[in-house]
């Protein structure tokens, strides 16, 4: 980043409309980590989140196999070293002993209807 740009990105930042974005970004986020992935919880990958990321097609072939063949899974969650509020940024889950994901990166199951027995 040069001084010209350098000074542009300083003088948009003190703009209040910035403060405004930057707060609502922030505040948006603490509502996120209100969400809490419980031991137990049902979750699905959020893949179209996952796999627009930059660095997506760098990744491992078998993570990215493994993330585009779970598209409509569902799992059990199991939260990685819980701190005492609860709260787990990693989330690992049932069956999947490879990879630990971010809760971010996961969308909770409200409901499922299973169709056994009927």
């Amino acid at each position: 980043m040069n001084r010209e740009n350098r000074r542009a990105l300083k003088k948009k930042l003190r703009d209040k409309g910035s403060r405004t974005l930057a707060a609502g970004v922030l505040e948006s986020l603490g509502n996120e980590i209100d969400k809490k992935i419980h031991d137990g919880d049902l979750v699905a990958l959020n893949v179209d989140q996952i796999t627009a990321r930059k660095d997506y097609p760098h990744m491992q072939e078998e993570y990215r196999q493994f993330v585009e063949s779970s598209r409509d899974k569902v799992f059990v969650a199991h939260p990685h070293r819980e701190r005492p509020d609860g709260f787990s940024a990693l989330i690992e889950l049932e069956g999947v002993e490879t990879w630990l994901f971010w809760y971010g990166d996961l969308i909770q199951v409200e409901n499922i209807q299973t169709e056994e027995g009927e």
